[in-house]
């Protein structure tokens, strides 16, 4: 196969363009050189599309754009290592600060423009902004997190023509002509601030530094080296898979559709059926509920892979999948502070691994003490060593500490065991273990249970304080079609199930269950519905 299209040759290949055409060391490139090659590798060539508006744009004017846009931010005075937030909508100029960001070796920090004020005030206490790119409707709130902490910097609204990116771009004299990426030191500095999902409490920023980006770029996508005509990025940009596809299409001369309308699954079903993307990724959550309505509406023979990721994937929507799809299904393990894939995973992978280890990470299985667990069927908690995830949490030196051993051991908290093949399983989060009497119950054994009975459409179970008990079990149950469940049997399954285990817990029934914008269940909006609802003891 020839490796045009393979990243790891198009980087080589990029680096000697830079390199020539700035006068720099090859080892002085880094990712804003690389994307800015990427763009005018195919100026022609279609880099996005917006599929609400039917509207695309070229290489050459995302670059030329994007370089502008640099360029007037330097000029107002933004320095490398500066942070700069960028919260909108899938449109397409949501890429140009994006872009100009790495060329200008300025550090993004990516949110959603749902964020609430409140906590977009606590995060701009730790991350500090320089400037702002939002939506029109996000101002107030920006203005008000500035001065709650004493911050000053400019805001720029993608959707207002007075403050938008072209006047600011005229304001600030910026040009695209004889345009220069910064100088950095990309051992050190950010490319990305990343805000943990805080599915199960308040987000943490997570430190990307540009080099420790590129390498995670080259583990994603080396094994796929097949040329790709298109990929779908469905997630808003600050969720890891859009993250990666902004910047991994450019490096790939992949073009990327979007939509700057939510992708309700009719939507996406017209989309998949005018665009053809050949890649994409969902979580198992948002799949099942577009599978629901698109099964046998939609020809989804276009895709060639699809990443499934966020949380653990059921064989019966795996297998249900698998159907409709003839697309390779690379299930990744991950968090956002890993940032690259860990494990090998292919076609020959037993459902339910994760796969086995990369040969590019340091891994081991440890107990609770951190000694090494060497024999297969052991469970202990994943430790994982490498130069492509992140480095500790901002102005956090207490959980950094958690999560980072003094000889840089990652502690991933999740616990796994490897079979005699070296295949690796997960097992659980152990964070979101439940202390119950004196042992730990596994709320996703809890939910697999629950979910066997034929009424339950979806379940989340989470831990509440209970003195007489330690924490409870509180299992939050979505009825299929409105079933009437009686409680008592619900609790009756998980007794029977849950071997060895003194189990009292607690039934609420729901309309829905809270999701974050990827598609995760909320963890933490679940366990404060527990402890405001009425519940059904068991």
């Amino acid at each position: 196969m020839s490796n045009k299209y393979c990243i790891l040759e198009r980087v080589k290949r990029f680096k000697k363009l830079a390199s020539a055409r700035y006068c720099i060391n090859e080892d002085a490139v880094h990712l804003g050189h690389l994307a800015l090659e990427g763009l005018r590798d195919n100026p022609n060539g279609i880099c996005q599309i917006d599929a609400a508006t039917g509207q695309g744009e070229s290489n050459g004017s995302v670059a030329k754009r994007s370089c502008s846009l640099a360029s007037a931010m330097a000029k107002a005075g933004l320095k490398p290592g500066d942070v700069v937030v960028v919260m909108g909508h899938n449109h397409l100029d949501l890429c140009i600060p994006y872009y100009a960001c790495q060329f200008g070796g300025f550090t993004m920090s990516a949110m959603d423009p749902t964020i609430g004020p409140k906590d977009l005030i606590d995060i701009s206490r730790d991350i500090r902004p320089k400037m702002v790119f939002c939506q029109k409707s996000c101002v107030e709130k920006v203005e008000n997190a500035y001065k709650a902490n004493n911050l000053h910097g400019d805001i720029v609204t993608f959707d207002d023509p007075e403050n938008d990116l072209k006047s600011y771009i005229e304001n600030h004299i910026g040009t695209h002509i004889n345009y220069r990426p910064a100088e950095i030191d990309q051992a050190n500095t950010a490319v990305w601030l990343m805000l943990t999902s805080g599915t199960t409490g308040l987000p943490k920023v997570a430190i990307i530094p540009y080099g420790t980006l590129l390498n995670a770029l080259l583990s994603w996508w080396t094994p796929f080296p097949q040329h790709m005509e298109s990929c779908l990025a469905m997630a808003t940009l600050q969720w890891v898979s859009s993250l990666i596809y902004f910047i991994a299409c450019v490096l790939k001369g992949i073009t990327r559709i979007q939509s700057s309308e939510p992708l309700t699954p009719e939507r996406l079903i017209k989309l998949i059926a005018q665009y053809r993307p050949t890649t994409t990724a969902f979580t198992p959550y948002l799949l099942e509920k577009f599978l629901d309505l698109a099964e046998t509406r939609c020809d989804l023979s276009c895709f060639k892979i699809i990443a499934i990721g966020g949380s653990a994937m059921e064989k019966a929507l795996f297998d249900r999948f698998r159907r409709a799809c003839p697309a390779f299904l690379f299930l990744v393990y991950g968090m956002t502070e890993l940032l690259a894939p860990i494990f090998d995973y292919d076609d020959d992978t037993p459902f339910g691994s994760t796969g086995k280890p990369l040969d590019k990470h340091e891994f081991k299985l440890a107990d609770d003490e951190g000694r090494p667990l060497e024999e297969p069927n052991q469970t202990g908690e994943l430790y994982l060593r490498s130069n492509s995830f992140f480095k500790g949490y901002l102005n956090n030196e207490e959980e950094t500490k958690k999560m980072i051993t003094d000889d840089g051991w990652v502690k991933t908290g999740d616990m796994f065991y490897k079979d005699k093949d070296n295949f690796y399983y997960f097992v659980e989060r152990k964070r979101l273990l439940i202390k119950h009497y004196g042992f730990l119950i596994s709320p996703l054994k809890m939910e697999e249970i629950l979910k066997s009975h034929p009424s339950v459409s979806d379940v989340c179970v989470v831990g509440i304080p209970d003195p007489s008990c330690m924490e409870r079990p509180v299992a939050a149950v979505l009825r299929r079609n409105g079933d009437k469940v009686d409680p008592q049997e619900l609790g009756d399954l998980l007794r029977a199930n849950m071997e060895g285990k003194k189990l009292n817990g607690a039934i609420v029934f729901v309309d829905s269950l809270p999701v974050t914008p990827s598609g995760k269940i909320h963890r933490a909006k679940v366990r404060e519905l527990a402890l405001a609802a009425p519940r059904v003891l068991f």
